[in-house]
């Protein structure tokens, strides 16, 4: 049962994360310093998120840059944290990239609750079943074998869920209208604070957290990404639907992202 529960709280990370950047960024807006920032705002509930920001707040202490720990931080960041942070850091827009995480992990953390109410209906059933299917040893007399299979069955089931959980949040997760909605979203939210062409489609490309998009825009060398058009650097892409490359034609000529945002609302919601 312990592996269930850390399976689901696993998945409000994203919550964890959106309220650390904004917590942070509420003090950043007060002038406090980073270290200030990170103190104040207290331990984290998620064990990751607080790994995160012990590692930020011995670092700034000591009075190194946010930048310098981001980039030598290893696997507590993701790849659009990093991006995103270091950019806030040098381009003096650190508040803008702050409040763009924030939103970022928000967004995430909706779309994990969707996985949530889609596994908890089958893991309870799965539970009774494993009670209610073998009743049939206890009306014939084999009460003990009844209770050895139930319960065995039960705790099979425990053990086991922790993965299937992680599984089907990670299944759910790639399908093509959730990968769509992630990239939408990452290029929206990658031009917004300011990155390079190739920056932003990489980061978008690793948002998607699919496959066949990532080994797309792998090849593609810096100077292409950065001599073409975005559209025109994903044209051929797999699972990008006519209406994403229109919208993102569209975005392009009239240099508003934000209808990008609103598209990924839609492929969440179940817009195929």
């Amino acid at each position: 049962m312990h592996d269930v529960l850390a399976a689901f709280r696993a998945l409000d990370d994203g919550k964890h994360r959106a309220e650390f950047y904004r917590m942070w960024r509420a003090g950043y807006s007060a002038a406090f310093t980073h270290p200030k920032s990170l103190e104040t705002m207290g331990q984290r509930a998620s064990a990751q998120t607080e790994i995160v920001r012990q590692w930020l707040l011995s670092g700034t202490t000591r009075g190194r840059t946010v930048v310098e720990l981001v980039k030598s931080a290893g696997e507590r960041f993701e790849e659009f944290e990093r991006a995103l942070l270091t950019l806030g850091e040098e381009s003096g827009r650190f508040d803008d990239a702050l409040r763009l995480l924030g939103d970022f992990y928000m967004k995430k953390h909706q779309l994990m609750l969707r996985v949530k109410n889609k596994m908890t209906y089958p893991l309870f059933t799965g539970l009774a079943a494993c009670f209610i299917a073998p009743l049939k040893l206890v009306f014939i007399g084999h009460t003990t074998a009844y209770m050895v299979l139930a319960f065995g069955t039960a705790g099979l089931l425990a053990v086991s869920a922790g993965g299937i959980v992680a599984g089907v949040a990670a299944a759910y997760g790639r399908k093509p209208p959730m990968a769509r909605a992630r990239m939408a979203r990452a290029l929206a939210t990658a031009v917004e604070a300011g990155l390079t062409l190739p920056r932003a489609i990489r980061l978008a490309a690793d948002a998607s957290a699919n496959p066949e998009i990532r080994a797309f825009v792998l090849p593609q060398s810096e100077k292409q990404l950065s001599a073409r058009s975005i559209s025109a650097s994903l044209e051929g892409c797999p699972h990008l639907t006519p209406e994403f490359v229109g919208f993102l034609d569209t975005a392009e000529k009239t240099g508003n992202f934000a209808p990008l945002s609103r598209l990924a609302e839609l492929y969440e919601d179940g817009f195929r």
